[in-house]
């Protein structure tokens, strides 16, 4: 079982239950100058304290004020919820087609009985969502403490914490996902555990007890990784639908919102203009449940936020990010496989999802042995078809990759101009790819990583800590995930960093994403070494406060114009070893910061830490450009 496998995201099918998209009401808004403003209050009077009922009475007033007001062009609208209110609903909440519509939550609560999606954003123009919370009851996750585990360590028997659920439906639902060892008092990985393992199923033995079978041994080691003991602490989810799913949006605002837990991923955004907004949002884990008498180690299953194909990256200023499951932040677009030449300026292509390429989209390219840009171009045509024919054909350029979701779909492109493309070269769109991301003043706590794989993307004056993998990573993941593009326009600056990549995966012999802050690139499975291209372009990484590392500090690779100035660097290596990380660019580590495959490089004025691992400040590859790479002032403290 390759160790960086992850739970596929979902797409489509978001929903377990229909969206309330509500039936005619005859409530009439307040009146307000310029605006249409609802109370929920009078709505919740008119259906008996019955929540459900209540938001589809509102949602269709909402509609129908929004059909009206069309004729004479956009009206704000807005529903304001009962201060402080509690409402608990069993099925989303869906604003389709809204052009400045606002929720205003004056404080109050969504429970979500159903485990399922809880609000729905499509089609709107400028829709915000402010001072409101989501949680779950009962909770899409478990925990609990091992108490026995069978010499094959496949069979692990788990006292479930107190408060926390082991019902039929939730222990059907661990086919996959995560089965993770934790540290209660840090609310993180447990240093050294393997970054997850996966249940196969789950079954209750008893009032508490459950007995979890994993996909692969939980002893199955490699040399980073510790033993899983009776006594440790564990967290159990799965990936399922998304509390927040936006899609064919533009200015989407959640302000002071906060995610407490979700069955999937916390905030996800699907194609469109984007530019989503995000202004001190917590996705963090909630409360104790009733009768617990532990913290809640888990905010969401998946993701804490995921934005696929939008024109514009989002903006994140002042949030809060802990616990979730995988990765805190993911910007990308994606890349389309070549299938077949067929004409001058003609190709075929295999996506992965339906989704991210369009006629008129600006087009990069990308070679399948070096991954080097082979042009860029312009889509003058695309029609879509499927082609039962090419199935085979299709299926072996995904070999070996997360596969597509799509495998007789074929994009038929036209571009304005040629280029010269083989089977199994790429193009991703630099139209819908999320450039301009942009992460302020944020923190994040035990998560997975921030990527940030579209271009024109700042990270600064964030804090990350206990990260289980990377805390901050860019560029492209061609290798399995296909998830555009190279970093291109980066800035990462005045950030903290402590205890980040405590998980044991990094320290294998096979991974190639080294340290807390990596720029680089995730080659195809059976890759060695450094790549033969320079695609991560135009790199800043100043200023960073980087203490006890579990791994480099900074790594950077295939680059070409890269600024590493002025970083503060603690401990490196912290457990006193490398294990294997390095061997898949056959290098044995020795410094705090690495740079290997890149030309037009500055590296100054860093200072590190000496320990027992990290005796020099910077190590150069010898597959750098080193005539084009300039070294001053670095130091060891």
């Amino acid at each position: 079982m390759p160790i960086s496998r992850r739970r596929a995201l979902t797409l489509a099918s978001f929903l377990v239950a229909p969206p309330l998209l509500g039936t005619e009401s005859r409530a009439e808004p307040a009146p307000n100058a310029g605006a249409a403003t609802f109370d929920m209050a009078a709505f919740t009077a008119a259906s008996g304290g019955d929540a459900d009922a209540a938001f589809a009475k509102a949602l269709a007033a909402i509609a129908k004020a929004a059909a009206d007001a069309s004729k004479a062009g956009p009206v704000h609208i807005i529903l304001n919820l009962e201060k402080n209110a509690s409402y608990r609903i069993k099925r989303p909440l869906a604003f389709r087609q809204l052009h400045g519509f606002e929720l205003n939550g004056n404080g109050a609560q969504l429970v979500n009985t159903t485990r399922s999606g809880t609000l729905v954003i499509s089609g709107c123009n400028r829709l915000t969502v402010r001072d409101l919370t989501i949680d779950y009851d009962p909770l899409p996750f478990t925990q609990g403490t091992i108490t026995a585990f069978d010499k094959q360590a496949v069979d692990i028997t788990v006292k479930v914490d107190p408060g926390y659920p082991d019902d039929a439906a939730l222990l059907a639902a661990f086919t996959d996902g995560f089965f993770k060892v934790m540290d209660r008092r840090n609310r993180a990985l447990k240093t050294g555990a393997r970054d997850f393992l996966s249940p196969a199923n789950a079954v209750r033995l008893g009032d508490g007890l459950m007995k979890v079978h994993l996909h692969w041994s939980a002893n199955d080691r490699f040399p980073s990784q510790l033993p899983i003991t009776v006594g440790d602490v564990v967290t159990i989810a799965n990936g399922d639908a998304h509390a927040i799913a936006v899609d064919s949006s533009v200015a989407t605002s959640l302000i002071d919102l906060k995610l407490l837990a979700s069955p999937g991923m916390g905030i996800i955004e699907n194609g469109g203009d984007g530019s989503m907004m995000l202004q001190k949002v917590s996705v963090v884990p909630g409360p104790r449940p009733k009768g617990a008498t532990a913290d809640r180690l888990i905010s969401t299953n998946s993701d804490g936020s995921h934005f696929i194909a939008v024109a514009r990256g989002p903006t994140m200023e002042d949030c809060s990010f802990a616990n979730t499951s995988d990765d805190a932040v993911n910007v990308h677009g994606f890349y389309y496989y070549v299938v077949a030449k067929t004409a001058a300026r003609r190709f075929l292509l295999s996506p992965k999802w339906d989704i991210g390429l369009a006629a008129g989209d600006d087009i990069e390219s990308c070679d399948h042995a070096t991954f080097r840009s082979l042009g860029r171009g312009k889509v003058a045509q695309l029609t879509k078809r499927h082609a039962p024919e090419l199935k085979a054909k299709i299926a072996q350029l995904w070999k070996n990759r997360s596969p597509t979701t799509q495998p007789d779909l074929v994009y038929d492109v036209v571009l304005q101009q040629d280029l010269p493309l083989k089977t199994g070269d790429a193009v991703t769109s630099l139209t819908h790819i999320g450039s301009g991301a942009t992460v302020l003043r944020c923190n994040f706590h035990a998560c997975g990583r921030v990527l940030m794989k579209a271009p024109n993307a700042i990270v600064e004056n964030c804090q990350f800590t206990f990260s289980t993998g990377v805390a901050l990573q860019a560029g492209s993941d061609i290798g399995f995930w296909s998830e555009s593009g190279f970093a291109d326009n980066l800035v990462f600056r005045n950030n903290r960093f402590s205890h980040c990549v405590n998980g044991a995966n990094e320290l294998t012999g096979g991974s190639g994403t080294l340290g807390a802050i990596y720029v680089g690139m995730v080659a195809p499975e059976g890759a060695k070494g450094f790549q033969d291209n320079f695609e991560n372009r135009r790199i800043i990484i100043e200023g960073n406060h980087i203490d006890d590392s579990y791994i480099y500090a900074i790594f950077v690779s295939n680059a070409d114009g890269a600024k590493i100035a002025g970083n503060v660097i603690g401990q490196t290596f912290l457990r006193g070893n490398a294990f294997g990380a390095g061997e898949l660019f056959h290098i044995k580590p020795d410094s705090a910061i690495f740079v290997g495959r890149a030309r037009n490089v500055e590296i100054s004025n860093n200072v590190a830490a000496r320990g027992k691992i990290a005796t020099t400040p910077v190590a150069i590859d010898p597959s750098c450009d080193k005539r084009t790479v300039h070294l001053a002032g670095n130091r060891l403290a």
